[in-house]
């Protein structure tokens, strides 16, 4: 017997069902990522489509049938204005949301990470229009928290081998490993390392302050062009090694309007 639910939630994405309906995949709180059914929702005039389609925290009152759970009404509980008239910026939240789709599981809670992608949603609105540049700065700075988030919390401080902090100029960085190896441990254990990359100190720098400081500071930092290859291919081999899926594009290119 089908019984009726309430919860809070994120839209990451959707996808149509048959010639009217259409999935959309939802992050909550308490249960994590769920799909939903929204029957007709690929109307452009079924009431349900307003809510859903635009970047929103919103209540969701889902009949939880037999096969699978269908959206009976919505509620948006937060909007965010900010990001509806700007391209650029709701470009950069979908392409978070995006990630945050193919890098977890259903029906696994994260309070976390919900968290996280609240807190970028509002940094974002907060945010003035930003570069193609600055945009990628921050879409990885995204991807790294996320990255911590499912438990692929890169190393940037300490060697992975060793575990002593490194010296400016004396390491490498492992992206299948995950982190930072210190050119003593390299030198003693080529077999191992051998696909460690040298890397530059600036961009070690932009690793460290795009995992730990908030998104509101991510505007602050100037990108040195060197330093920001550096940085998105760094992420990127992060990315390619431990998400599930590996996206589509790159995050520049996907931020690129």
């Amino acid at each position: 017997m089908a019984t009726l639910y309430n919860t809070t939630g994120i839209v990451l994405s959707r996808r149509d069902r048959g010639e009217a309906d259409r999935w959309y995949s939802v992050l909550t709180r308490e249960h994590g990522k769920i799909e939903l059914l929204a029957r007709g929702g690929h109307k452009m005039l079924a009431k349900l489509t307003p809510h859903l389609e635009m970047p929103a925290v919103i209540d969701f009152h889902v009949v939880n049938g037999r096969q699978f759970n269908t959206v009976a009404g919505t509620d948006r509980r937060v909007a965010y204005p900010g990001l509806y008239g700007d391209v650029s910026r709701l470009l950069l939240v979908r392409n978070a949301l995006y990630l945050v789709d193919i890098a977890t599981r259903q029906e696994e809670a994260d309070p976390t990470l919900y968290a996280i992608v609240l807190a970028w949603l509002a940094a974002v609105d907060a945010a003035p229009s930003v570069s193609s540049d600055r945009a990628g700065f921050l879409l990885a700075g995204f991807a790294l928290k996320l990255l911590a988030a499912i438990g692929y919390r890169p190393e940037v401080f300490c060697c992975l081998d060793c575990k002593m902090t490194v010296v400016a100029g004396q390491y490498r960085w492992h992206a299948l490993k995950g982190g930072v190896v210190c050119t003593p441990c390299v030198t003693r254990d080529n077999r191992q390392w051998f696909a460690a990359r040298v890397i530059a100190d600036d961009t070690l720098k932009l690793l460290r302050f795009g995992l730990s400081e908030p998104f509101e500071s991510h505007l602050r930092p100037l990108l040195p062009v060197v330093a920001l290859d550096e940085f998105h291919e760094a992420v990127e081999g992060l990315m390619i090694s431990h998400f599930p899926v590996i996206p589509a594009n790159s995050l520049r290119a996907a931020c690129s309007l």
